[in-house]
């Protein structure tokens, strides 16, 4: 090895490496010298290349002394055996030269005593491996490891530890090596080399004797099991089957036995089985999904539908096992009919829960103050635009709804006339009926928040205080009577607010009434209680929202 190429780790790595560099620098001049040198080879009486020889020889030899006192520092700072084998393999053919050779002699032995070390350290490792696999009742290993592969896997990376730098320890010619120090370590090597084979075969042939009993007993399964009480359904492909796939493919191309025929059979047909699983817990999430999220009053509807299912995954949960020929060709048509009714029933929700949103689309004041602002009051200008505007928001949501219940009754293929559809037809007029409540609701509420005395707001109305002699004349008339006085506008409103639930056409075709007016109306006492407040004081009724200009 030059020495150029020589470049030391560790601590004083760079510093060792410097001193080499300079040797080989000086190493060059010397040589240099020598060869530049021309002698006349006839002339016996010139001893001049002798003289210059034995000096070159005497430089050189210094050079090896301080190579080899650097060699022994770059040992002692090596932090680990492999460090010191590869300081070895660097000095390569130098530390054969003889001064390099006797300083580098005293260390070969702390070779072995850093391996016997090693030795030492991986049996504590197998010890402790063992003695947690007692306490668990399984081999601990790497995550996402199989049990039995990783079990290997873990012994093979125990014994390459220890492989790998005894392998170098052939390549030494040293004495040591036939020492007792070093036949004990060669021993104590082979002992743990057996120990960790006997481990591997032992681990490996109990797993072999089951695993195919194992295989056999869980693929004549049913693929579908069911919770008798909540009456959901999982896939019967049990962890040890799953277990098997994963082990049989670590294993495959290890240094092991050949692989349980059963086993092999098994992994061999690992992606129909993918695929079949796969596609059965698509089917199971599906109909589970069913089962959990249906209305009461929508089960009646696809009551019929899911006993035609359960009666093809009946064969499902009894007959059909995992190592039938053609399972795909059983089972195909349930899935494909658990994925279109649950396709139906979703979008049936989905219909629900947009019917819902329209309405909330209604739960906003129809007549509010002038452009917004709390100052502001009552714009009675305003008041036909935007009646109009929301009377033709209702009616193009109402049309809407109706085609949507429209839809859902082809989604859950219905009988119109049956009672269950019936039923489901309450369900969403009730929820219409609710929707149209909570939008005059908000109207009304906007209209009592914004006249009640306790809140302090601005007046909502302008009523105007003229003399007409010999009297007092209010504009619009304050009197209860009076026509188109302040009573009629207020009444006026009220009307407007409720006649939006006018504008649907009722959904349930058996009921009395033709829109939703008439239930809605049931609130109107609840209004009459409000207005009574402006009967019994003129001053007191009109204090809070009107504003008499000056």
């Amino acid at each position: 090895m030059k020495l150029e190429k020589i470049e030391f780790s560790g601590i004083k790595g760079k510093a060792l490496s410097q001193q080499v560099s300079s040797m080989y620098e000086e190493f060059q001049e010397v040589y240099k010298v020598l060869s530049d040198h021309s002698y006349d080879c006839l002339d016996t009486t010139n001893l001049e290349f002798e003289q210059d020889a034995s000096n070159f020889k005497q430089q050189v030899e210094d050079m090896d002394r301080r190579l080899g006192t650097i060699f022994c520092q770059a040992f002692d700072d090596a932090s680990d055996l492999e460090h010191a084998f590869k300081l070895l393999d660097m000095f390569g053919s130098l530390l054969e030269r003889p001064l390099i050779a006797a300083d580098a002699a005293n260390k070969y032995p702390l070779l072995i005593t850093m391996f016997d070390r090693d030795l030492e350290d991986a049996k504590m490792i197998y010890s402790r491996h063992i003695q947690k696999e007692m306490e668990l009742g399984y081999a601990p290993v790497h995550r996402n490891m199989p049990f039995v592969a990783g079990a290997l896997r873990w012994a093979q990376e125990l014994r390459d530890r220890i492989q790998f730098p005894f392998s170098n320890f052939r390549h030494i010619t040293h004495t040591c090596m036939e020492s007792v120090e070093g036949k004990r370590m060669e021993q104590k090597y082979q002992d743990i080399i057996q120990l960790l084979e006997r481990y591997q075969e032992k681990l490996y042939k109990e797993w072999s004797q089951t695993v195919s009993e194992k295989s056999e007993y869980n693929l004549t399964q049913p693929l579908i099991r069911r919770d008798q009480e909540t009456k959901l359904i999982a896939v019967n492909f049990d962890h040890q089957l799953v277990s098997v796939l994963r082990e049989v493919s670590y294993l495959t191309g290890s240094q092991m036995e050949s692989i349980p025929q059963t086993a092999a059979e098994f992994y061999a047909s690992k992606e129909s089985y993918r695929k079949l699983v796969a596609n059965l817990e698509l089917m199971v999430n599906r109909y589970n999904k069913i089962l959990r999220t249906v209305l009461e009053v929508e089960y009646p509807l696809i009551e019929r539908q899911l006993h035609d299912i359960d009666l093809h995954l009946k064969d499902a949960e009894e007959t059909l096992n995992w190592k039938m020929e053609g399972l795909w060709d059983h089972i195909s048509e349930v899935i494909d009919s658990v994925h279109d009714l649950e396709k139906r029933v979703q979008k049936a929700k989905d219909n629900t829960e947009e019917i819902q949103n329209i309405m909330r689309s209604w739960v906003s004041p129809i007549f509010e103050r002038k452009d917004g602002k709390r100052e502001s009051l009552f714009s009675l200008d305003d008041r036909h635009e935007s009646l109009e505007k929301r009377y033709q928001l209702i009616k193009e949501s109402g049309l809407k709804i109706h085609s949507l219940v429209k839809e859902n009754l082809s989604l859950f293929i219905a009988n119109p006339t049956s009672d269950t559809w019936k039923a489901y037809i309450d369900y969403v007029d009730e929820m219409v009926l609710d929707g149209f409540f909570s939008a005059i609701d908000c109207s009304l509420k906007y209209l009592l928040e914004n006249t009640d005395p306790k809140a302090g707001l601005a007046p909502l109305f302008e009523v105007q205080l003229d003399l007409v002699k010999p009297d007092l004349v209010f504009q619009p008339s304050l009197d209860p009577g009076a026509n188109d006085g302040f009573y009629d506008i207020i009444e006026g409103l009220i009307n407007d607010i409720y006649r939006i639930s006018s504008l649907v056409p009722r959904l349930t075709e058996h009921s009395i009434f033709p829109h939703y007016q008439v239930p809605c109306s049931v609130r109107h006492s609840f209004i009459v209680q409000h207005c009574a407040k402006f009967a019994p004081d003129h001053h007191k009724v009109t204090a809070p929202f009107i504003c008499f200009p000056g």
